[in-house]
């Protein structure tokens, strides 16, 4: 029976134990997923399994045994990769069907009737079948994950591995990513590890190890880890001692709290291990602001915004409004147009058709939009770090740019670096962080000139569930301090519960727009959000 076996392997990155002496068995058609904090070992386990990396111990897989790249390369033929990243693997200017062919040619696959019946399979399960002409550059990030994935497929490994291969993608292709792979595994026997910051998705798999600081402190089926720790989840309660963590309407604690028991989610393992270990959320600790005068009550006004790409609709006459003091969510899938209606809103992009109000002003050219610069932060989707200068010199540069006198920008950058839990980490260049550190100075690059709105595109994507914990602190903490309003895109559907409303867009048409309560009443058996969102998504298919 073909297996995979790991023995007592560790990662070593300059003295420092990435992965330390882990060991765990897989059997044929297995799905095990990887779970865990940024920086906890799920990378760098998954780079030595797939011989990417220099590592210690030992890995079998169907009887070869390799200690190091170069003996893993014997079974490569028979292995498949795919890191992290949107599109990683693929090249702008090839279409769908060139990526198919190119991706063959590499692996020398013989073009016989068996390879054209299976390619046509892949894009009839990958829903690509009529995108064959289309340029990877004008994919969504789903159909651009999806493309990857079967372009790794084409050549039907039997060893699958891969490194979150659904961050950034929206709840409708990863519940397609996951038809897939469960479908692959169970015609081919395909082995598959994957690594997920999505706990929905980590139900799917058939045993989970969750990674903490390169060691394996948890594992088990779904159902297993969630039964541990039942006894130490509440519904959220007032009634907490100094060890316990309330999120997601829940509370954690290890102590015996007057409240009820709920059920618990999978996110909860990572806060009771924080508990365990004497971890808390770091402490929001931001100062009131006095609130600024003449905000109007309604801070964007849209009325049939649209945006068009030659003959192709972008945003099709949306209307939407965010109110002062609100935290606004802007849900919909891979190319539905959150981030093209965004960067309307900045003027990043021309504004085809339709009415904007901002602050009060009607913007119809640049020059109304300069008058409002001051007032409005932005952290886009990729935001744009140096990673050759420091936390603290990346702060200074955006706080020049925003011509604030040096001794006000470095009040301000170290009260923000203290109250958003950064001050360590100064003198560290970008790339050395945490995506977890990485969006907290990116929220500080973005409040140093004091906005009244903020507008964040897919800030959490890829971020661990501790720190997007803690980032959703800081944003109802800058709600109530300082009364700011925020528009939000994010793809993790328990993130919409935090918002005060919810707008959902599909094919850059509006088919939702309410409070989370509403949309709850509305659709009575869904007992998550992600249950709200493919609801609406299949009624308008």
């Amino acid at each position: 029976m073909t297996t995979l076996e790991i023995r007592d392997v560790s990662v070593i990155y300059k003295k420092l134990a990435a992965v330390s002496h882990i060991s765990l068995h897989v059997s044929k058609g297995e799905i095990i997923g990887f779970i865990g904090a940024d920086g906890a070992g799920k990378s760098s386990l998954i780079h030595a399994i797939a011989g990417v990396i220099q590592f210690e111990g030992e890995i079998l897989y169907s009887g070869h045994s390799y200690h190091s790249p170069q003996e893993a390369e014997a079974i490569k033929p028979i292995m498949g990769l795919m890191p992290q990243g949107i599109g990683l693997v693929l090249y702008d200017t090839l279409s769908v069907m060139e990526h198919l062919e190119f991706f063959a040619d590499l692996r020398g696959l013989t073009k016989d009737e068996k390879f054209y019946a299976y390619r046509k399979k892949l894009l009839h399960m990958s829903g690509l079948s009529d995108f064959t002409d289309r340029l990877a550059g004008n994919l969504s990030g789903g159909m651009m994950q999806k493309l990857s994935l079967i372009c790794t497929l084409l050549h039907r490994p039997k060893l699958l591995i891969l490194d979150e291969p659904t961050t950034g993608v929206d709840p409708l292709s990863r519940l397609e990513l996951w038809e897939i792979l469960d479908n692959i595994r169970k015609e081919e026997g395909t082995i598959i590890i994957v690594s997920t910051a999505y706990m929905q998705e980590a139900a799917k798999m058939d045993r989970i190890f969750l990674f903490d600081e390169g060691n394996i402190i948890a594992q088990g089926t779904s159902r297993a880890l969630l039964n541990s720790i039942a006894s130490y989840t509440y519904i959220a309660t007032q009634d907490t001692t100094k060890n316990a963590i309330t999120f997601d309407k829940r509370t954690y604690s290890l102590e015996n709290l007057n409240a009820e028991h709920t059920q618990p989610t999978l996110e909860g393992l990572f806060f009771i291990n924080a508990l365990k270990n004497n971890k808390t959320l770091a402490p929001v600790t931001i100062e009131q602001r006095q609130t600024e005068k003449n905000i109007p009550e309604i801070v964007m006004q849209a009325k049939g915004i649209s945006k068009y790409f030659g003959s192709f609709v972008a945003n099709d006459h949306i209307n939407m409004t965010l109110k002062r003091g609100e935290i606004l969510g802007l849900l919909g899938a891979n190319g539905a147009g959150k981030t093209t209606f965004i960067k309307m809103l900045l003027g990043l992009y021309k504004i085809d058709d339709g009415e904007l109000k901002l602050l009060g002003k009607s913007i119809k050219s640049a020059q109304d939009r300069m008058t409002l610069k001051g007032k409005i932060g932005y952290v886009s989707q990729h935001f744009a770090l140096y990673n050759d200068m420091t936390v603290k010199e990346n702060l200074i540069y955006f706080a020049n740019m925003h011509k604030i006198p040096l001794q006000t920008a470095m009040q301000r950058i170290n009260t923000y670096a203290k109250e958003l839990g950064f001050d360590k980490h100064m003198n560290d260049l970008p790339k050395e962080l945490p995506l977890g550190v990485n969006q907290r100075f990116s929220i500080a690059a973005a409040l140093l000139h004091e906005p009244v709105v903020l507008f964040l595109d897919e800030p959490t994507s890829g971020v661990d569930t501790l720190a997007r914990a803690q980032f959703w602190q800081i944003l109802h903490k800058l709600k109530e301090k300082w009364g700011i309003s925020i528009l939000i895109t994010t793809h993790y559907m328990s993130e919409a519960e935090y918002c005060d409303k919810v707008v959902l867009l599909k094919r850059g048409k509006k088919i939702a727009d309410d409070t989370v309560e509403n949309l709850y009443k509305n659709n009575p058996n869904a007992k998550t959000f992600e249950d709200i969102f493919l609801a609406y998504f299949k009624a308008e298919s």
